[in-house]
């Protein structure tokens, strides 16, 4: 029963070996990996985190139909994988956390604006040998600002205020720094933002890594068996020609650098 999971910048690699040591744990996906990890590893069940975007063709939602037609079980949570999770779950995919359910209500409480951007989990880092420094992503900067307020750090309209500078920043440009930065040009509250500048240390909430936490404690506690997801998979003439179906083509030599590389996930 191998579980091949794929994981990123959300979560160090070391904390989550260190959780399931059994996985399999490969880098962020991107469109063939699933594929190429069933034609490798022979899963039972697979588990989605980071994925690559912008630079490569993201994770395709075919393969993982393919996968759950062939009775493997697909899970997904905190990143690409809550992404994939909501828009495949009606197929069988499953989710874990707070983020998922977020994309499936439309709604990151306390905020009331539709959640639904990919950019709401989207963040731009350096290679894997520099623990994949990056920049912040929308989420983990909404839940920490939750977080402030229910501390009494700063009330729900600065909350909300602080919420909307870092929304209206381009995902590659998006930290902590930089919204506090845009707010006092704003004209913000000095005080206010100084005090939350010194909560932060101890206040910041990780919730990306918090639900890649999540989704591995479910992996592996999960042994249950369960039905099947009943859909007809249709073998279009992209799939077909696509070479994902076994027996395995390789067709693009550039996995390795891209995975292991500089990049974009969500």
């Amino acid at each position: 029963m191998t579980t091949c999971v794929f994981l990123g910048p959300t979560m160090p690699l070391n904390e989550a070996r260190g959780a399931m040591p059994e996985a399999v744990f490969l880098p962020p996906a991107r469109k063939g990996d699933i594929a190429r990890a069933i034609a490798e590893h022979a899963p039972s069940a697979i588990g989605l985190i980071d994925g690559h975007f912008e630079q490569v063709p993201a994770i395709w939602h075919k393969e993982i139909l393919w996968a759950l037609d062939q009775g493997i079980e697909v899970w997904g949570a905190a990143s690409m994988g809550a992404l994939r999770a909501c828009e495949l779950r009606q197929f069988g995919m499953r989710g874990v956390g707070e983020i998922f359910q977020a994309y499936v209500e439309n709604r990151f409480a306390p905020f009331s604006g539709p959640f639904e951007d990919d950019d709401e989990v989207a963040v731009v880092h350096g290679p894997e040998e520099a623990s994949y420094l990056s920049t912040d992503a929308m989420v983990d900067i909404r839940a920490t600002l939750a977080a402030a307020e229910a501390d009494g750090v700063i009330d729900a309209d600065i909350r909300d205020a602080l919420a909307e500078t870092a929304k209206a920043m381009f995902y590659k440009r998006r930290t902590m720094a930089a919204m506090l930065s845009a707010a006092t040009n704003q004209g913000m509250d000095a005080a206010i933002l100084a005090a939350l500048r010194d909560w932060l240390p101890q206040g910041r909430v990780w919730q990306k890594k918090a639900d890649a936490e999540a989704l591995l404690r479910t992996l592996a506690g999960d042994a249950a068996p369960r039905p099947r997801p009943v859909f007809h998979f249709e073998r279009t003439l992209i799939w077909t020609q696509s070479g994902l179906e076994p027996p395995f083509e390789p067709t693009d030599e550039a996995h390795a650098d891209v995975a292991f590389g500089n990049g974009a996930t969500s």
